[in-house]
């Protein structure tokens, strides 16, 4: 299962579908909400953004198609850091 797609056959119903559209919702509004929260900690001398921020884009990434694409877009311009998160999800080289 590649990241982002959907939950197999589970989404494809009238239910599942609404269930899973709510908890995407969710997903984008609580990615943002701590996007939002971690750029003024940011300036804090106690390094507490940077985590946050992403935290926040990861979850935000698994959320949303468009922000999977930013992500992933910004992930391949580091080839070493681009290998690394594709091995966490069980894809080889």
């Amino acid at each position: 299962m590649v990241m982002n797609d959907a939950v197999n056959e589970f989404s494809k119903s009238r239910i599942g579908g609404a269930i899973v559209l709510v908890l995407r919702a969710i997903g984008v509004a609580l990615g943002l909400f701590l996007m939002a929260v971690a750029i003024p900690l940011f300036f804090l001398p106690i390094p507490l953004g940077i985590p946050l921020f992403i935290l926040a884009a990861l979850l935000l990434a698994a959320s949303s198609r468009t922000a999977h694409g930013v992500v992933t877009g910004v992930l391949r311009r580091f080839p070493p850091v681009w290998n690394r998160v594709k091995r966490m999800f069980g894809e080889k080289d």
